[in-house]
């Protein structure tokens, strides 16, 4: 499957690699918390209280390869990676002291934490304390993530972040275009001078914060918002499927725009709420209303990566800039 959870057999007893704070993930693997845990509560629920050790690696004649080892679960004896004598393991209690680092109060929360393919990949998703309070009633969260692998397949990846990692397909879209560095040599000062860029990272998410307090103000006119919808929705004049579905996407942000989310004091009217009615119709409203059918592991995924990738991801951004320019 696509979001390669490790499902590992340890003592003879089957678990899954994965923990995920307060809702399930879309593949409906691993342990769900009542509330945002600890590192030490993450590292139980996940399963990754392991460690990995550098194994000489040997020909089958038993001859000593020189300057290769072989990167081995010390819980499982399973075989990650080979890797080189400049590889330096990062092992995954390390990754989450680095978390808790970042803070010195030890408030930082988890929002997921897991292990893919067998532990060869491990993330952290941290949730920092910060709550972005776009209008009363009205807040978003930020987070940081952490990545390393085990086997020298990638980079280690420390970087704030607004996907929810929850599996390998929104690891990979969460990582992409960042470098990270490499398990070699000063590892511990690539992670020093990490943990300083990361304790700047505020202004990628502030930057957000105060474009949507800028739509949370800003009121717009009956003219406005049926401009803003034809700019998005382009009206199709022609009868047929195109219409119907360009109907039914009006309808879903109409309905959305009216919702309890939509409604409270501080940003009922706002373009900030009609952005949101829109964002929503992409995160939330299925492809059929009435009689809910079992949606399989495959169309779950596809709608995920859609969200956050993809087609959806796409229309998100253009709506949000279409707003603030409209909004002026």
């Amino acid at each position: 499957m696509a979001h390669e959870i490790s499902s590992v057999n340890v003592n003879g007893r089957s678990v899954t690699e994965a923990a995920f704070a307060l809702k399930p993930a879309w593949h409906g693997l691993g342990t769900v918390l009542d509330h945002a845990p600890t590192s030490e509560e993450a590292i139980a629920a996940a399963h990754l209280d392991w460690s990995v050790t550098r194994s000489p690696l040997k020909t089958l004649a038993g001859e000593t390869v020189p300057d290769f080892y072989a990167t081995v679960r010390m819980d499982t004896g399973a075989v990650l990676g080979v890797v080189g004598s400049r590889y330096q393991v990062v092992q995954n209690r390390e990754s989450f002291a680095f978390l808790d680092g970042l803070l010195q109060d030890g408030v930082m929360k988890y929002e997921s934490a897991g292990a893919l393919r067998g532990g060869r990949i491990v993330w952290l998703l941290a949730r920092l304390p910060s709550v972005d309070t776009i209008a009363e009633g009205d807040s978003t969260l930020r987070y940081v993530l952490f990545s390393t692998s085990h086997d020298g397949s990638a980079s280690i990846h420390a970087i704030p972040t607004s996907v929810r990692v929850v599996c390998a397909n929104t690891l990979r879209i969460a990582t992409s275009g960042d470098i990270g560095f490499r398990h070699t040599s000063g590892v511990a000062d690539k992670l020093e001078f990490a943990k300083k860029y990361l304790s700047q990272f505020d202004e990628k998410f502030t930057l957000f914060r105060d474009k949507a307090r800028t739509l949370a103000t800003c009121r717009y006119s009956p003219d406005q918002a049926k401009q803003y919808i034809e700019a998005l929705f382009p009206t199709v004049k022609e009868e047929g499927r195109s219409k119907s579905i360009r109907e039914n996407k009006v309808a879903a942000v109409r309905a959305n725009f009216r919702n309890s989310r939509q409604t409270i004091p501080s940003i009922k009217g706002s373009w900030w709420a009609l952005y949101n009615a829109v964002s929503e119709s992409v995160d939330h409203d299925g492809p059929t209303r009435g009689k809910r059918k079992p949606i399989d592991l495959e169309h779950r995924e596809q709608a995920m990566l859609s969200k956050v990738d993809g087609n959806g991801a796409d229309f998100k951004a253009k709506a949000f800039s279409v707003a603030l320019e409209m909004a002026g």
